[in-house]
């Protein structure tokens, strides 16, 4: 018997434990002393490298947290504990170059040591994730799963990719798949939920509904903000396909309710939006914009399109139809301009008319910026570029500012189901977005928008291509040839195929995504007059019914 080990083994376990004590007393000087103490006498064990490095956290010291597990990994290699552990602070705290750092050091994608991974592939799956890269996000929770099959956090992640990116087929088989493997309440409740989910997208809508019912799915998942908006939101759908409109409604403001309430959501202001439209129409005058044009040169920039419009107006389908076109290229749905526009401003404390003030120089930047952030998205520079963010409707007079001859595509749909839509659509809130859960907030954001619109057409004399939801949909071949005709280009018969360019693009970052993938219908227009006995929204929206002819 080797009593030396014992012996050593018995101290370093009473050291880490006072260290423990010390931390929980937080004398975090004294834990440690102890824990460094430990590491001397056993210097791979993973035990008081954890509790030291939660210790420093505590203190409030995440640099050296990190920087003492990142050594034991370069001492001793791979060590599942130590890395999982490190890999768990870098992705809370956002580290991401840190967490990549750490799957190069373990040599991650190697076949060595895969079992003992699986942690390490589910992190890199968010990673990826996070960073849009939905194909690799995937091939990570594949790993994850296939290195630890009753490793649950991986499932949710892989069946919400799957259905996102509309691979029903793949959604469908892990679904099942996990029915096989878990049987405890919490982890099948949630497997449940995704097996409604499924059978909604394969239009069992009364079959989704009565699973929800009889695994009592609204009751369990009460106390659970993600769950419960994502039911409340599919058993709306349901119902809706079901012609139980009231049911719909009524789940759609249980949704929602729940959105405004989140703590996390209460943190955005959805009167920003209406008090900066206020200043916009105050600001944005014929004697303002001359004045700024004035002492400003014109570059040609008619290649480079903003296509704007409200949010549910069609503007995805639009996207899609559009990018099917060889000499079209559409940007993801991201604020390019909108961020340096932000900059600009951020720089001049915040004051509107310092835009009267701007020099050739300010502007000339901003062009380069924009340009360059955008120069990775597209390789042929006789494409016609089309930047693609519909509330960017409201910042119509900054992107003239910066380039006033490039062109402006208007989406239209019928002005209500435009708001019943957007009421009904789960949105990631934000300042923006905040307004979409309640109708009335709904309504008066629609109308601040287009009387600024108006403001523009008035003011700025903005020429813009009109195109109309409803019109795509009942003539596509009309409408979509004189929409390239405004974009000096010619109709191709392969855009009528646009649905396979949907198919084609790994994940459609809006609430669309479902709808793109297929060829046209037209139930979705007029839909609001499916719900006129529960809400009337034709009378506050009467002006722009008529402005544009609906």
């Amino acid at each position: 018997m080797n009593f030396d080990k014992i012996n050593k083994q018995s101290e370093y376990e009473d050291l880490v434990n006072k260290g423990i004590e010390f931390a929980k007393k937080t004398n975090f000087s004294k834990a440690e002393t102890l824990f460094l103490k430990a590491i001397t006498i056993k210097n791979k064990d993973d035990s008081a490298y954890i509790n030291l490095a939660n210790t420093y956290l505590l203190s409030n010291n995440l640099k050296q947290a990190k920087e003492l597990l990142f050594d034991y990994i370069e001492n001793y290699k791979f060590q599942r504990k130590i890395a999982n552990y490190l890999g768990k602070i870098c992705f809370k705290y956002n580290l991401d170059k840190d967490l990549k750092k750490l799957f190069n050091n373990i040599n991650l994608d190697a076949s060595k040591n895969t079992n003992e991974k699986y942690y390490l592939f589910f992190l890199q799956g968010c990673l990826y994730q996070k960073n849009n890269k939905f194909e690799k996000s995937i091939s990570s929770f594949e790993k994850s799963i296939l290195a630890n099959s009753k490793f649950f956090d991986s499932y949710p992640k892989i069946l919400n990719l799957f259905e996102q990116t509309n691979k029903i087929n793949e959604f469908s088989k892990y679904i099942n798949k996990s029915l096989k493997i878990f049987n405890n309440i919490k982890e099948l409740k949630i497997l449940f939920f995704y097996k409604s989910l499924l059978l909604y997208r394969h239009k069992q809508y009364s079959d989704s509904n009565n699973l929800i019912l009889s695994e009592k799915l609204n009751q369990y998942f009460s106390s659970s903000e993600y769950y419960l908006t994502k039911l409340y939101d599919l058993l709306s759908k349901n119902y809706e396909k079901l012609f139980e409109y009231e049911k719909a409604y009524v789940f759609i403001g249980k949704r929602n309710l729940v959105l405004k309430n989140s703590k996390k959501n209460k943190e955005f202001n959805k009167n920003i939006i209406n008090e900066t439209i206020l200043k916009y129409k105050k600001f944005y005058t014929k004697e303002n914009f001359r004045k700024i044009q004035s002492k400003l040169n014109s570059e040609e920039d008619s290649k480079l399109v903003f296509l704007v419009g409200f949010p549910r107006s069609g503007t995805t389908l639009l996207d899609t139809i559009l990018r099917s076109h060889k000499n079209i290229t559409v940007l993801e749905e991201k604020p390019y301009l909108l961020n340096l526009r932000h900059n600009f401003f951020k720089n001049k404390e915040n004051k509107l008319d310092s835009l009267i003030d701007i020099t050739q120089n300010e502007k000339n930047n901003i062009r380069e910026r924009y340009l360059s952030n955008i120069k990775n998205y597209y390789t042929n520079n006789s494409d016609i570029i089309i930047d693609k963010l519909p509330l960017s409707i409201v910042e119509i007079g900054f992107i003239k500012t910066i380039f006033p001859t490039s062109k402006i595509i208007l989406a239209l749909r019928h002005p209500c189901d435009v708001v019943l839509s957007c009421y009904f659509t789960f949105f990631k809130t934000n300042d923006a977005m905040a307004n979409f859960l309640e109708i009335d907030d709904t309504i008066n954001l629609y109308n601040n928008v287009f009387n600024l619109f108006e403001n523009y057409e008035h003011h700025l004399e903005i020429k813009y291509h009109q195109i109309k939801y409803e019109n795509v949909v009942t003539d596509f071949k009309k409408e979509i040839s004189q929409l390239l005709g405004f974009l000096n280009l010619k109709y191709e018969k392969s855009l009528e195929k646009f649905y396979k360019t949907g198919i084609s693009r790994t994940k459609i970052n809006t609430p669309s995504y479902n709808q793109v993938v297929n060829p046209l219908y037209s139930s979705s227009i007029g839909r609001w007059k499916k719900y006129k006995k529960i809400i009337n929204t034709e009378k506050k929206l009467k002006k722009w019914i008529e402005k544009f002819n609906y």
